[in-house]
């Protein structure tokens, strides 16, 4: 069954048209991936699709295309601003989906007034009775229950959900707007970057419930593990063009590569035809005797539907990081590093960096990842230990969406004052591999994206020659394409990398080591994030849980005996807390809010023992 229709819809920005000819529809179970890259029209598209933008007219005959939802059809729009008002609490803003619950149950207040003062008045009786059963239909008496039950289930403790949203970190945030989403329970979801400013194990937590969904999923997203683990379809914007690719995103990749050999192909016929007609031509047409041979040709070559060469997108940004190769030798030794202010954020860690490491950080917002990379260096102190550069060395670093340029100048001008010696033909050519061609260099620096700027602080920083890059978040912001030369770049650059990151793909790609914060601890792990999953999955432990790899430091082993008792003591731990998750969907728990609390905080408890006991183990 289709749930959404999209006819050939057009869209123009003053003199731009960002798409036009668009026609496609989501079915009930489509789990649909909206790919480009950055300015393309993706967000709009969204937009107008839930009409808080227009269609515009088709150049041929000025009407417009149409979007329609069917009948009963319900949706659920997410993006970064869907939080009506950061001053609005948690509470007051999940509120904000039961407005018109809340406005019957003050109405069914004012008429069980009338009706104390005027018991004779049939009428009102009436209306109170209607409205009554509409408001219990609706389920006007669990709405509370259920607010609080689903803040809760996204981590929202009592005591902070009457706090004003503006509090929060963007990823809080983030996970209000989809508190509110889920409380709606639409048909479909249209989701807008739905994994930005999510930690690791939020993004597993949201994968897995997406794919159990009962609705349809249209989503915007620059991030290949989680559209991998979701879309069983793809629409592809690009060239003001879509083109509907079935499967997940590798799929995607796979039948785009085939697509472009075949067009490649016809292309390359094409052309030897072209200019077989032209010699043939240019041969024969002087000749009287076979000028009208000549002549047909001609009108073969003018009539021609001519197919433009397809372009390989892959090459369209290009650049690589210089720095020396120290491959051999220890570059930065923490020793018994802890970060944190009042308290250490994490337990200590030690570690050596060779020089071209590629060291991932990753954890929960809040651990103190981004704190570490300010301590490595010298803004802030460490908590404990000590972080020893074993070399002089040059480090590069990227903040996290550090976009406030204080210059209004072009592109071109704010390169060629920031380097002089390069020349305004080398910086145009450097501003090229970037995707910055034509007049986009001539742009001011203040009106480009957020996508556009971090592709500027990439271009200064890769004419820096450092030793060390720190990375705070690099691919926010990015599209497909640009995290994919971003990828490419980083993994043929010789020095060493140390980044934080929440996407897997990108993390997977480049990393060799690996240190974990999560609980208050730290865990270093040699490899990148897929044999981080297996060491995890041996421990036979969902992610989301987080349960721990191994640390390096090693304790004395446990006996037999011992490790008897703890692997009973585990596995009763493992039952009790399956009981208390099914407890948990149980009606009369899952409507109090005390009772799922108790429930709640009985599971972490469970699970830190847990925990505990497994590090006894397999340390």
């Amino acid at each position: 069954m289709v749930v959404l229709s999209v006819n050939n819809i057009r869209k123009q920005f003053g003199v731009e048209e960002l798409f036009s000819n668009v026609s496609f529809s989501v079915n009930e179970n489509d789990r649909m991936a909206l790919v480009g890259a950055n300015g393309t029209g993706k967000s709009t598209l969204l937009k107008m699709i839930i009409n808080k933008e227009d269609i515009s007219p088709n150049l041929s005959d000025g009407t417009k295309g149409a979007i329609y939802f069917s009948k009963g059809t319900t949706y659920g729009y997410l993006s970064q601003d869907v939080i009506e008002s950061l001053d609005h609490t948690l509470r007051e803003e999940a509120l904000l989906v039961f407005k018109d619950l809340i406005e019957m149950e003050k109405r069914l207040t004012s008429l069980a007034q009338e009706y104390a003062n005027h018991p004779e008045d049939e009428k009102i009786a009436k209306q109170y009775g209607k409205l009554l059963s509409e408001f219990e239909h609706r389920g006007g008496y669990d709405y509370n229950y259920r607010v609080n039950m689903m803040l809760s289930k996204f981590g929202f403790s009592e005591d902070v959900i009457n706090r004003p949203i503006g509090t929060f970190s963007g990823g809080e945030r983030m996970k209000m707007a989809f508190v509110k989403l889920l409380l709606l329970e639409p048909n479909i979801l249209i989701l807008d970057e739905p994994t930005n400013h999510l930690d690791v194990s939020t993004i597993d937590w949201l994968e897995n419930y997406l794919k159990s969904y009962h609705g349809a999923i249209l989503f915007v997203s620059h991030d290949r593990y989680f559209i991998n683990g979701i879309a069983n379809k793809v629409l592809e914007l690009e060239n003001q063009t879509f083109t509907l690719y079935q499967g997940n995103f590798d799929d995607y990749v796979r039948q785009k590569k085939e697509r472009y050999e075949i067009m490649l192909k016809e292309y390359n016929l094409q052309q030897k035809e072209i200019e077989k007609l032209k010699r043939f031509i240019a041969f024969y047409k002087p000749k009287p005797r076979f000028v009208s041979r000549a002549k047909d040709r001609e009108k073969k070559l003018e009539h021609m539907k001519k197919i433009d060469r397809p372009k390989d997108e892959a090459k369209a940004i290009r650049f690589q990081f210089d720095g020396q190769v120290r491959s051999d030798k220890k570059i930065i030794y923490f020793d018994q590093c802890s970060v944190g202010f009042d308290e250490a954020f994490i337990s200590p860690f030690s570690l050596y960096l060779f020089g071209n490491d590629k060291l991932a950080i990753m954890g929960d917002n809040g651990t103190g990842k981004t704190t570490l990379l300010r301590s490595i260096l010298n803004e802030i102190p460490l908590f404990s230990g000590a972080i020893q550069r074993l070399m002089p060395l040059s480090i590069g670093y990227i903040k996290q969406n550090d976009f406030d340029f204080v210059s209004d100048e072009s592109l071109l001008d704010y390169f060629c004052d920031e380097f002089p010696e390069m020349g305004e033909k080398a910086v145009r050519n450097h501003l090229g591999k970037f995707a910055f061609t034509s007049d986009d260099v001539f742009k001011s620096i203040n009106v480009l994206s957020g996508g556009e700027k971090m592709r500027v602080i990439l271009a200064k920083i890769v004419l820096k020659n450092y030793d060390v890059l720190l990375l705070d978040e690099p691919t926010n912001h990015l599209d497909l394409l640009t995290r994919e030369a971003l990828i490419s770049a980083m993994q043929s650059y010789e020095g060493c990398i140390i980044f934080v990151s929440h996407d897997r793909y990108f993390i997977d790609s480049i990393a060799n080591k690996i240190l974990y914060f999560s609980h208050k601890k730290s865990y270093v792990h040699e490899g990148n994030y897929e044999s981080f999953k297996v060491v995890i999955n041996e421990l036979d432990t969902p992610y989301e849980e987080k349960i721990k790899v191994v640390h390096k430091t090693k304790e004395k082993a446990p006996s037999v005996n011992q490790k008897n008792k703890i692997e009973k003591r585990i596995k009763q731990i493992e039952e009790k807390i399956e009981l208390l998750k099914q407890e948990e969907w149980k009606e009369e728990n899952y409507t109090d809010y005390k009772k799922m609390k108790e429930i709640e905080d009985q599971i972490k408890e469970l699970e830190v023992e847990y925990e505990d006991l497994l590090l006894q183990i397999y340390d």
